[in-house]
């Protein structure tokens, strides 16, 4: 019976639709074998010689991860870490078609017994990868931390209809919710909701990189240094989706063209974004002109359409956010080069167009002197530079501002960022208006969030209620849309990858790759 009500729950309350035309282009390529023989004429047979060790699974990428401990989770490059070592109560596969996406992963089963309280029943004998029983205190644990450390940018604020959490027995946790929240089940999905041993975690601090890192997820991790990431297979997972590469490695690269030096070294499996506009081009050109699609070094492309966005966000502590003028005419200097029309993209569940596209925008400058900013973004992400640059020159060009690009600075009044939210969902893409609303707009906001909690999946009531929030956000511009674009994705001449490698909003997840020796 617990079965076909959580099915029947998950079928009502989850909220995520798959991004429709995602396409899967891969190769497999089959290992040629070769061998050694002694001389014709030898009286006795030549030792075989040993095949050399092959080495381990590896991944590129220029994301870098900032910590490891997933209460603290707010960039994109660590998620690829949370995702594989961590095990949440839900998980969601982003491949799927919208009502069947949610899917129990540490849990065996959750429902919700009443509009207020949630239930998760725990899978039996898991453990943790240093060998502690995984328990509903962990879970507890887990949960009332995160919300206590409530990192900034985090997903913790996902989970804020919370009021207390139960543990009636070992197996079970109980979530006592201040409000009904429909959307309560993928939250418990996304990163801070990780589930960490709570004999060695800290309840009031942020772990460092340098403690251990225990999961129960299906990576447990061997090393981790400022640019790399060793993995291996953790045997004792039980979830929704195991391993089937028995190690991997994953590298943070300084830039573009060492990526594209490695790819043709044979020295990366698979390649997670890093690569510049240049770069693509110059390895689609090698697609094309190739009967199977590869490229020189053998690499295929995958392609997740819509996969990549970039908007523009003011800082929640910047002294100019406030200025309602200021915010109008840098949204307005945008407007010709905007390609995306909302906070939410235009393939995830409850889009809404809500900010103009192309023409030029009717602004008007009230002060008398140039107003400096800042515009802060992140020098690893692929043209992340000339994209702040083209931001600053259209800024400028207004004639009443001055812009400091400043990279990797979190003090900037204006960050540029490739973002993914930490679920396919609107609700998750509309966090940042959120949690940070300015006051004209704090109460349409809030209203309009409490009627999305309360409304059931894939209705008109859900559709509507985003619609009020896309239609607040630009409103009042503290987010802004800038453009949305193919995110893809590079497999060496011996991997494949399943449909569901994806994390719950479309992370690099390790478990979807196999390679061929």
């Amino acid at each position: 019976m617990r079965s076909e009500l959580h099915r029947s729950n998950l079928n009502r309350f989850s909220r995520r639709r798959s991004w429709a035309g995602v396409g899967v282009a891969l190769a497999m390529v089959l290992a040629l074998i070769t061998g050694c023989t002694g001389q014709a004429g030898d009286p006795k047979p030549s030792p075989t010689a040993s095949p050399t060790p092959r080495r381990p699974f590896t991944i590129m990428t220029t994301d870098r991860i900032a910590t490891a401990d997933p209460a603290a989770v707010a960039d994109t490059g660590s998620t690829m870490l949370t995702g594989n070592v961590f095990q949440r109560l839900m998980t969601m596969d982003p491949t799927q078609p919208q009502l069947k996406q949610l899917k129990p992963d540490a849990a065996q089963d959750c429902e919700y017994p009443t509009k207020t309280v949630y239930e998760c029943v725990l899978r039996s004998g898991l453990k943790f990868s240093n060998g502690d029983p995984l328990t509903s205190k962990d879970v507890k644990f887990s949960i009332e931390r995160a919300l206590r450390l409530d990192v900034a940018g985090s997903s913790a604020s996902l989970m804020s209809s919370v009021r207390k959490v139960e543990t009636p027995d070992p197996l079970t946790v109980r979530f006592v919710l201040s409000r009904y929240d429909t959307q309560f089940a993928a939250a418990i999905a996304s990163p801070a909701a990780s589930i960490v041993d709570s004999k060695v975690y800290n309840p009031d601090r942020i772990e460092t990189n340098s403690e251990p890192v225990v999961g129960s997820g299906p990576f447990k991790v061997i090393s981790l240094t400022k640019d790399q990431l060793e993995l291996g297979k953790y045997l004792g997972y039980e979830g929704a989706a195991a391993a089937k590469v028995g190690s991997a490695v994953i590298k943070t690269m300084p830039d573009s063209a060492s990526i594209e030096d490695a790819m043709a070294k044979h020295e990366t499996d698979v390649v997670w974004r890093g690569l510049s506009s240049a770069a693509q081009q110059r390895l689609e050109s090698q697609l094309s002109g190739s009967k199977q699609r590869t490229t020189k070094a053998g690499f295929s492309q995958l392609i997740l359409p819509g996969g990549r966005v970039e908007q523009l966000i003011w800082n929640p502590g910047s002294s100019r956010r406030g200025s309602t003028a200021l915010r109008d005419v840098i949204a307005g200097a945008l407007q010709e080069d905007r390609t995306l029309d909302s906070v939410v993209p235009t393939n995830v569940p409850g889009h809404r167009a809500s900010f103009p596209l192309g023409g030029k925008a009717d602004m008007k400058i009230t002060w008398d002197n140039r107003i400096r900013l800042t515009l802060g973004y992140d020098p690893t992400a692929p043209n992340s530079l000339d994209l702040a640059t083209q931001i600053r020159t259209r800024l400028e060009e207004t004639g009443g501002l001055s812009v400091l690009l400043r990279p990797n600075d979190p003090g900037a009044d204006l960050q540029l960022v490739d973002r993914k939210a930490w679920t396919s969902t609107g609700i998750a893409w509309l966090q940042p208006v959120i949690d940070d609303p300015l006051k004209p707009e704090q109460a349409a906001i809030e209203t309009a969030l409490h009627k999305a909690q309360e409304a059931p999946n894939a209705t008109p009531q859900l559709t509507a209620a985003l619609a009020e929030l896309q239609q607040a956000a630009a409103q009042e511009k503290t987010v802004l849309p800038i453009s949305q674009g193919p995110e893809y994705v590079y497999l060496g001449p011996h991997v494949t990858a399943t449909a569901n490698a994806f994390g719950p909003g479309w992370q690099l997840g390790l478990w979807g790759f196999t390679i061929q020796n």
